[in-house]
Order: C-alpha cells, then sequence, then structure tokens
C-alpha cells in the first residue's frame, strides 16, 4: 500500500511540476530555438513591468504583515474570551472564508468607491488585510495552547498585547511562518482586484501584466511567468519546514 501510495503521490506530483517545467523550458526559447531574446524583450524594452513587479512585491508584503496583527489578536479573542454569540460570530467568518471572490469582490468595489479609495493602493490593501480565512486557521491553532503560559503572563501584566507577545505569539510560531506563506501566495496572485479596483497602469501588479501579456510581445509571456514564481518559491524554500509542521499540528487539531 504505501509503495502504491508513494506512486500515485509521485504521479500527480509530476502533473502539477510539468506546467512549471514547460513554463521554463519555454521562457529561453523563440522562434523553437534556445535564446535569451524574451528575457531582453522583457527587462530592456517592457519598462511596465518594473513597477508592477515592484507593486506585487508591496502590496503582498504591507497585506501580510499587517493581515497578521490583525489575524493574531482575532484568533486569541476567539480563543480565550466569552463573549454572546462567540459561536455565531466564528461561524460568520467560516462562511465568509467559503464564500468564492466574485460574491465579496462587487461589495467590495462599492465601498471602496463610496470611500474614494478606487485606483489607489489602499483599494487593493484595506479589504485583503481583513480576510477570514487567517484568523480561521489561526484559531485552530490556538485550541492547542499551553493556557498555564498565558496565566503565567496574565500575572505580569494586563496588557493584552503584551500577553500575545510574550504568552501566545512563540507557542505559534510555526503556525505564523505558515499563515504568513498561504497569505503572501494568495495576495501575490490577485488578478480580479487590480484589474477592477486599479484603472492607473502604474498601480497595477505582475499578475495583471501576465493576464495582459497578449498587448505585449509574445516573447515576454513566458519570461515574465518565470519571475512571477520567483518569490514564492524563495518563501517556500525558507518557510516549508514551517509549513509542513504546521499543516501536521492543523491535522492534529
Amino acid at each position: 500500500m504505501k509503495k502504491l501510495n508513494a506512486v500515485i503521490f509521485t504521479l500527480l506530483a509530476a502533473v502539477f511540476i510539468l506546467p512549471v517545467i514547460a513554463t521554463v523550458a519555454l521562457s529561453f526559447m523563440v522562434g523553437g530555438m534556445p535564446s535569451m531574446q524574451g528575457y531582453a524583450d522583457l527587462l530592456f524594452d517592457c519598462f511596465v513591468f518594473y513597477p508592477q513587479f515592484w507593486n506585487s512585491v508591496i502590496y503582498a508584503a504591507v497585506i501580510t504583515i499587517v493581515q497578521l496583527a490583525v489575524i493574531i489578536p482575532c484568533a486569541f479573542g476567539f480563543s480565550q474570551a466569552q463573549f454572546k454569540g462567540k459561536g455565531a460570530l466564528f461561524v460568520s467568518y467560516i462562511v465568509l472564508m467559503m464564500m468564492p471572490l466574485q460574491v465579496t469582490i462587487l461589495p467590495n468595489y462599492i465601498g471602496l468607491r463610496d470611500i474614494g479609495l478606487i485606483d489607489t493602493p489602499l483599494a487593493i490593501i484595506l479589504p485583503a488585510i481583513f480576510s477570514p480565512f487567517g484568523v480561521v486557521v489561526m484559531h485552530q491553532y490556538m485550541k492547542n495552547i499551553d493556557s498555564s503560559i498565558i496565566e503565567a503572563a496574565r500575572l505580569e501584566t494586563n496588557s493584552v498585547v503584551r500577553i500575545i507577545i510574550t504568552g501566545v505569539v512563540p507557542q505559534i510560531r510555526v503556525c505564523i511562518f505558515a499563515v504568513v506563506l498561504f497569505v503572501f501566495a494568495d495576495c501575490w496572485n490577485m488578478v480580479e482586484q487590480p484589474m477592477l479596483f486599479l484603472k492607473d497602469d502604474s498601480l497595477k501588479t505582475l499578475s495583471v501584466f501576465i493576464a495582459n501579456a497578449g498587448d505585449f510581445s509574445g516573447r515576454v509571456l513566458f519570461p515574465a511567468a518565470v519571475l512571477f514564481l520567483i518569490p514564492v518559491m524563495i518563501l517556500y524554500m525558507f518557510f516549508n519546514e514551517y509549513l509542513e509542521k504546521g499543516l501536521t499540528l492543523g491535522e492534529l487539531s
């Protein structure tokens, strides 16, 4: 059975990795011949690539950092606080997390339009900060933390912030790294939001550049796709151990 599982998972991994290998290979081909011309066209002739690449980096980094500052206290509140309607409120978080993006994007657009944030960086950053996914995941991990450490922290201080920093964060460090990877990858891959909420090309992201690759030379598509993969792959290389531990702890919880 173990050998059969190994064969099945190897085949599944090959199915997922083949498009990546093909993309990398095609990025070095022009007219059926090996060439670096696609990268030259992208890096030296397609200057809109640079601001959109760095926009993707900035948006994803800011959203990830600020979202953590929101996720951890919210998850701590759900796991430790006692108040009426907590169960119903948490269920609403789960329902929102399960909703497809297309359901929430119109209300987000209307709200951003009414407060004058359309075509600004905040149109991308603000809605993403309050995504329910991280709260739900972090809450599941906080079910297993040692409450005695939190009680000891409460004897030292009445500050909730200090209790979270000294008593909670060290216990959920693995979960934090796993959530960082998921949130960053999700923000990095955003397409609909920058396409709908931003009109200025200088504010758009690399995912929009790839989605609109037909507007540019065909030789730049695959090189741009390869460069698009690199930041998430780097994060995975650094955090894959934490991700594996986090997934294991998630299964145990």
